[in-house]
């Protein structure tokens, strides 16, 4: 008996007929709005945590230990979420969808996939001076212990991540994004409490605590809002179909399973590099990280998992190219905006209370270098969806597999050289630059079009260019933060006007047109 003929099984599903129906899916469109606007409440509240704990914590010991932590208890599970798991997952539930059994199989995965990750837990707990002195060998004793203190608590959200991760695909493969827009904001909720706790009490549990609540308030929320809606079916729970689905999972993971451990090897080397600094460059690593990361979680993320819920293998070159003309006259600018001006974004933004001067160089030096390859990261985590969505697995883990081993090559480089101060943040942030620009040369290069997207990016390098001369023109003639920021952010919108004009035809012709007809009759249509 296949694997398949044991998750149907052999009984009738128990849950009512409108769950093995097929749901109606938001439109793409609408869906990728709505994730877009949870990306953006969550990055509100993601800046307010930031700059809250750059006011409270800085760039110090106790931030470096708790940043240490969440990495130490993350890391391990990324073969479980992160952007391999949700790649396997919305395919097997929107085809089991299709065959009437999406709840039982939801169940059986939510079940195997948390089992697993308790059995990760455990090994955390059990090892964790040995993981923390691997991953973090750079930091003190003090600082070791203190992250080990952290590790002991938060450990305890590791079963509950990976079960809202699995929970939220599943609702992604049936059109909707509740969990998934009230994963990222909940959890910077709470971060923003402990550290509200923390600045009354002086007790570090008040940071850890509400981490590890958070995550596993939300798992039951989760469970509770899928079996209310029956699109979670308890009889998926048994033993046999919870060890088939597990392994269906594993399979299927099976040609991307490179990618967490790429990943992983990437994130230890970028850690350890930042740990051999100075104190305070893990958190500063961090702080510039909550910046650059708004293009992938307002954009890539949304836009990819939209992508992949309304696939059509028919239309899929000619959305792709309609994407790619957006993404491109958005970011170009954008980046160079942030390049340009990195020291004074981050001096406007965390530059209070015990953030210090050095944490001023360190977070700008790494905001620099990542800014170089935001464009190319944005695009390409959304052509990889279409490599995903057309099951051209193999190829995506080779694509970002050589993208990361060309990032742990350059942070290795620098844990090795270990240069001082803002050098080695900027080499680290550049490391992360050329993943993102191998990342796009090998997505792009996967494609039938890619002779279009290229052609495309070389239009789009032209507003790129002009937002870097007057970045560095205006740069030179104010001193004053405030007006440099307003005119730098002037220039950049310019320059997003002028991409958009190259780049978007059907926005081009509609503008031409109207500005035809108001020259012709003197008013306006």
């Amino acid at each position: 008996m296949s694997w398949t003929q044991r998750l149907r099984g052999s009984e009738p599903p128990r849950s009512a007929p409108i769950s093995s129906a097929a749901p109606t899916r938001a439109a793409p469109r609408k869906m990728a709005a709505l994730l877009m606007l949870g990306a953006l409440a969550s990055k509100i509240l993601g800046f307010a945590r930031e700059i809250l704990m750059a006011q409270v914590l800085g760039a110090s010991l106790l931030a470096d230990g708790y940043r240490g932590a969440v990495t130490v208890i993350l890391l391990p599970l990324c073969f479980l979420q992160n952007e391999s798991a949700p790649a396997i997952l919305i395919p097997m539930l929107q085809h089991a969808q299709a065959e009437g059994r999406a709840p039982r199989l939801l169940a059986s995965l939510c079940c195997a996939l948390t089992l697993a990750a308790i059995a990760v837990m455990l090994c955390v707990q059990t090892l964790g001076a040995w993981w923390i002195d691997l991953m973090l060998g750079g930091f003190t004793p003090e600082g070791k212990a203190l992250t080990l203190s952290y590790v002991e608590i938060m450990s305890f959200a590791m079963p509950a991540s990976v079960l809202v991760n699995t929970l939220a695909a599943g609702e992604i493969a049936l059109g909707k994004t509740r969990l998934s827009n009230l994963r990222a904001g909940l959890l910077n909720l709470s971060m923003i409490i402990g550290l509200a706790l923390y600045s009354f009490v002086g007790w570090f549990g008040a940071l850890a605590w509400p981490f590890t609540l958070s995550f596993n308030a939300l798992a039951l929320f989760g469970l509770w809002s899928r079996y209310r809606e029956r699109t979670l079916d308890p009889s998926g729970a048994r033993p046999a179909m919870i060890l088939a689905a597990g392994r269906e999972f594993l399979w299927r993971l099976r040609p991307l399973l490179a990618l967490p451990f790429a990943e992983q090897t990437q994130v230890w080397i970028e850690r350890l590099a930042a740990s051999r600094n100075v104190t305070g460059a893990v958190a500063s690593l961090d702080y510039s990280r909550t910046l650059s990361d708004t293009a992938l979680l307002l954009i890539s993320q949304p836009v990819g998992l939209a992508y992949m819920s309304s696939y059509r293998k028919d239309e899929s070159h000619h959305q792709i190219e309609a994407i790619a003309r957006l993404i491109l006259a958005l970011t170009v600018p954008a980046s160079a905006f942030v390049f340009v001006f990195a020291s004074d974004i981050v001096r406007l933004v965390f530059f209070r209370g015990a953030f210090s001067e050095t944490g001023l160089l360190l977070a700008s030096a790494t905001l620099r270098g990542v800014s170089i390859g935001l464009w190319a990261s944005t695009l390409g985590w959304i052509l990889l969806r279409h490599l995903n969505s057309e099951g051209r697995n193999a190829r995506a883990t080779l694509i970002v597999g050589g993208a990361y081993l060309v990032n742990i090559v350059i942070n290795a480089l620098g844990a090795w050289l270990a240069p001082p101060l803002g050098l080695g943040m900027l080499l680290i942030g550049l490391g992360e630059s050329a993943r993102s620009l191998t990342l796009l040369t090998g997505t792009t290069w996967a494609l039938p079009n890619r002779g279009r997207i290229v052609s495309l990016t070389c239009v789009a390098a032209a507003p790129g260019g002009a937002m870097l001369a007057t970045g560095w023109i205006i740069e030179a003639q104010m001193s004053a933060l405030a007006p440099r920021l307003i005119a730098g952010a002037v220039a950049c919108a310019l320059c997003t006007a002028a991409g958009a004009f190259m780049l978007l035809p059907q926005l081009r012709d509609a503008s031409l047109s109207k500005l035809r007809i108001l020259l012709g009759t003197g008013e306006a249509p």
